[in-house]
């Protein structure tokens, strides 16, 4: 009674403000006054402990969106509800990486390193975790051994939807240039990228209506899944039906996502500049970037496994890793075009292999899911980092 009441003499709750009201104070500072640019000159010690405090407020806020989001689900439904937040972050990650290339030095690499970076992440270290985390969830408290019918479920047909399209437009975009014989360097002709442009924006805009539409039933939970969780999420359903508006939650969820994208500009400067004093590799930068932007997804792939919403989690992580190589890509090569800027698409041949290898495992060959097939992708996630680092 109390909350109910709470919640109808306010809109917003303080606890939801004060990491929105925290990112904006920050965000003011690092805009409005030179402690940006000091501690950009200062030592490796002072950098970390700056790229520290500000890795925990981007942390704190993207928890908040993770709620939201999680609220988001439940009021419109699956997929409805991740689409939204996959939505949110890749139109401000896409206007993010527009400014750089817009603004910054020029980074023939910069939209390959930042596509490949989301792509290890969200298939390898986000999917790896998320396994892990539903498949503990699924066999807790179960003293006998295992059988086949306990391990979580996804939705065998979703699943393998998602996969072809990533499989399809990553490799037509990140490998196929280094083979291409209409240029010298890893990229097509004009003509070829305007074909790849159509392609990428007309295969998603069609998945999208699928999913959306008649096709909407292999995105939702699988049968065997769906009945495990039907009692907590209709409960579920009515208390926030009744207590968050979509209005609300939507303005929350939009907030702070705009804050934790502009904070996580400094946040990368700061990372370039730390790893320029410590003499570690340049390409960890975007990774470290890649990992704080996509924070909100990450977080809320991993509760919603937590949670026993297997089908939701895989829509995160597959929906996160489909929009960047189909929306990324059209997005640079029209600014690239227009700037007359290089873009190089095409990935180094040790990247070829990882990608491979990462496209291969998470291709579901049964629709139960296991802890084992977490800890592979950890593995491949783990290898690549120290790629980076060596």
């Amino acid at each position: 009674m109390s909350s109910t009441a709470e919640s109808t003499t306010s809109p917003f709750h303080w606890s939801e403000l004060l990491p929105l009201g925290l990112g904006l104070i920050v965000l003011a500072i690092l805009h409005f006054s030179s402690l940006l640019g000091w501690l950009l000159h200062q030592p490796a010690t002072e950098v970390l402990i700056g790229l520290t405090v500000l890795s925990g407020i981007v942390l704190w806020i993207a928890k908040g969106i993770t709620e939201q989001a999680e609220d988001l689900a439940v009021v419109l439904g699956e997929p409805y509800g991740t689409l939204v937040l996959t939505g949110s972050v890749i139109t401000i990650e896409v206007a993010l990486l527009a400014n750089t290339m817009l603004t910054g030095e020029a980074n023939p690499t910069l939209a390959r390193d930042s596509m490949f970076a989301v792509l290890m992440i969200s298939l390898t270290g986000v999917k790896g975790i998320s396994l892990l985390v539903a498949s503990n969830q699924q066999e807790r408290g179960l003293t006998s051994p295992v059988q086949v019918e306990d391990l979580a479920s996804r939705n065998m047909t979703g699943s393998l939807t998602y996969i072809n399209l990533i499989t399809t437009m990553s490799v037509l975009a990140l490998i196929v240039p280094n083979f291409s014989r209409s240029t010298q360097s890893a990229n097509f002709s004009t003509p070829l990228n305007i074909v790849l442009c159509i392609v990428a924006t007309g295969v998603y805009s069609i998945f999208l209506a699928y999913q959306v539409g008649s096709y909407r039933q292999l995105f939702m939970e699988a049968p065997s899944q769906s009945m495990r969780l039907a009692a907590a999420l209709q409960g579920k359903t009515a208390e926030s039906g009744s207590e968050r508006p979509l209005w609300q939650i939507s303005t929350l969820l939009v907030s702070g996502l705009l804050i934790l994208v502009f904070i996580s500009e400094s946040v990368g400067k700061l990372i370039e500049r730390g790893i320029s004093e410590l003499g570690l590799p340049s390409s960890i930068a975007g990774v470290l970037v890649a990992m704080l932007i996509l924070a909100p997804e990450a977080l809320n792939a991993i509760q919603a496994a937590g949670k026993g919403e297997l089908q939701r989690t895989l829509n995160t992580i597959y929906g996160a890793a489909l929009s960047t190589i189909s929306l990324t890509v059209p997005a640079v090569l029209i600014i690239g075009e227009l700037t007359h800027t290089n873009v190089i698409l095409g990935l180094e041949p040790f990247e070829m292999v990882m990608l491979a290898l990462t496209l291969l495992l998470v291709r579901p060959l049964h629709s139960r899911v296991n802890g084992l097939d977490g800890v592979m992708l950890l593995v491949v996630f783990l290898f690549w980092i120290a790629l980076q680092i060596a």
